[in-house]
């Protein structure tokens, strides 16, 4: 592993953060990113991908929506999935239990503020704080009661270079891993 002036790669930076959380016991987003007025429901780590489009007249890659396994933190089981809704409130970001899981359930977020990621932001997309803005599940189940999704340890999932967007409408999807940090309100039990 890295150490001293050593450069740390990405998975390095992630592994680090990961087992300084595991070693804590209390997984907690980056000061700057703490939604005020929660306790943390669950951890989970996730693998997928971000989706951009070509779009040559603007000379630009356009992110599209990410698809992302959910692993719970604690067993390391695939618990859920991440993946682009509209709810029609605002909100996009959406995490669910895994197709034909009971009782299902669901949260649908909006963006409140975003951090350049410390192992890069040239190499890792940002961690982000989002508020929800529709939930779908009783108070028990995965995804019931969350009020804030925290994105933290991001590796990799920036879009290519922008002359590598050459042929209009082109999907890129370039993996990513992540953790993220599932709240609900203090008086939430």
């Amino acid at each position: 592993c890295c150490a001293g002036s050593e450069a740390c790669d990405d998975d390095e930076v992630a592994v680090l953060h990961l087992r300084h959380m595991r070693a804590s016991e209390s997984p907690s987003a980056p000061i700057p990113l703490q939604p005020a007025s929660v306790k943390t429901k669950f951890v989970t780590r996730a693998v997928g991908t971000q989706n951009y489009r070509c779009d040559v007249k603007a000379g630009a890659w356009v992110f599209v929506e990410p698809e992302a396994d959910l692993f719970d933190w604690k067993t390391g089981s695939k618990c859920g999935v991440h993946f682009f809704r509209d709810d029609g409130q605002g909100g996009r970001a959406t995490w669910a239990s895994l197709p034909g899981a009971e009782p299902a359930s669901s949260v649908t977020v909006k963006l409140d503020r975003s951090l350049p990621s410390p192992g890069g932001a040239d190499r890792n997309i940002d961690w982000l704080l989002t508020n929800t803005t529709s939930n779908v599940g009783r108070p028990g189940t995965l995804f019931g009661g969350v009020s804030n999704v925290v994105r933290a340890t991001t590796v990799s999932g920036v879009a290519p270079p922008a002359g590598e967007c050459q042929h209009d409408a082109e999907i890129v999807k370039v993996p990513y891993k992540a953790v993220y940090l599932f709240y609900e309100p203090l008086q939430h039990q």
